[in-house]
């Protein structure tokens, strides 16, 4: 029942326009994989381009293993220029803290398996957490180093992504694990900052490991509500009403476990406009109108779901991994793989610079 009177009053919501203020900073996300690896021309121009279509945070992978290279030791240098770059423009970066370096990981030794094992040690990821808001947060090295630029400290951290697939857990998810890791990395960063926003792992609805509600049930009863800020939700949907309903299930659960305090980040979503069949995979005007749709939807709910913001996936398209192959995922791009804007820009660029 508590369900089902949200969601009621959600699609209530998004059926009215809003006469609020425009949205915050740090609303309209997206995921950029690509430009992070980019270089200083591309970089410039890209996050130049995010800003013109009303984007004000990027959400990208720190990767640990390339930061901590040896024991205690963090370099940064790969994500410094980005970071600056993003700063000039007023865009937030939301860093996702993934994937520990060898010498921490619980893989077997002569493990084959493709995926990401969580660290041996899951506290460990707290004295790289602290680095990294040592040297991004308000008053960070960083920002002395670059004395010219306005700082634009990092606030938002994201811990880990979708720890509740087997790919992202091996050789098992487990919620209680990951609380621990939680815990463990939002104690570092408050203990630096105490006003930042810890987000959680984007957690998906998937047939690839443990569903959505039953991951973050457990989630909640293993404590999560303690040490996180925010609930990312990583909310591919058939459809933005599916995608919503998603978010409302979320904040519903939320709040059955008196988790009334608890924000919430779309942190994924996305459509295809070609590719492998999929349920997400829509034609460049299917893709385009579920773009155009959806942002003002969540605009609309934000007050009822409590939704921080949102990030779109993906900027542009991808090449298939090597030896992974073709997928829809590839194709959500807003421009294609020559980086040419689809109809899915205009959709997009449309409905965030209209918040």
């Amino acid at each position: 029942m508590l369900l089902a009177a949200l969601t009621v009053g959600l699609v209530g919501a998004t059926l009215s326009a809003s006469a609020q203020a425009a949205a915050p900073a740090g609303f309209v996300g997206m995921s950029a994989q690509d430009v992070f690896a980019g270089n200083a021309r591309y970089k410039a121009a890209q996050l130049e381009a995010m800003h013109a279509a009303g984007v004000t945070l990027v959400r990208q992978v720190f990767d640990w293993s390339v930061i901590e290279s040896r024991p205690g030791f963090y370099n940064f240098s790969s994500y410094d220029s980005t970071v600056l770059e993003a700063a000039k423009l007023g865009i937030q970066i939301m860093p996702i803290l993934f994937n520990e370096p060898g010498f921490l990981s619980s893989r077997p030794r002569r493990s084959h398996v493709h995926g990401t094992y969580p660290p041996k040690n899951l506290n460990s990821i707290a004295a790289f957490a602290q680095a990294a808001v040592r040297w991004y947060g308000p008053g960070g090295g960083f920002w002395a180093r670059h004395p010219s630029v306005t700082p634009l400290p990092i606030r938002v951290w994201q811990v880990w992504d979708e720890p509740n697939l087997n790919i992202y857990w091996l050789p098992k998810p487990s919620a209680v694990q990951y609380v621990t890791m939680l815990k463990s990395a939002s104690q570092a960063i408050h203990a630096v900052d105490p006003g930042a926003e810890v987000v959680s792992a984007g957690i998906p609805q998937s047939t690839l490991g443990i569903p959505l509600l039953t991951y973050l049930n457990s989630m909640l009863v293993a404590g999560a509500a303690n040490w996180m800020n925010t609930l990312g939700v990583n909310a591919y949907s058939r459809s933005p009403a599916g995608l919503i309903a998603k978010l409302a299930s979320a904040r519903a659960a939320l709040n059955a476990h008196g988790a009334t305090n608890i924000a919430i980040r779309a942190t994924e979503f996305g459509w295809s406009d070609k590719g492998p069949g999929s349920p997400f995979e829509l034609s460049p005007k299917g893709q385009a109108s579920a773009i155009g749709t959806v942002i003002p939807d969540l605009y609309n709910a934000r007050t009822q779901l409590d939704l921080s913001g949102f990030v779109y996936f993906d900027w542009r398209d991808s090449k298939p991994y090597p030896g992974v192959g073709d997928f829809w995922g590839l194709h959500t791009g807003l421009l294609n793989l020559a980086g040419k804007p689809k109809l899915a820009f205009k959709a997009f660029s449309n409905a965030a610079n209209a918040l």
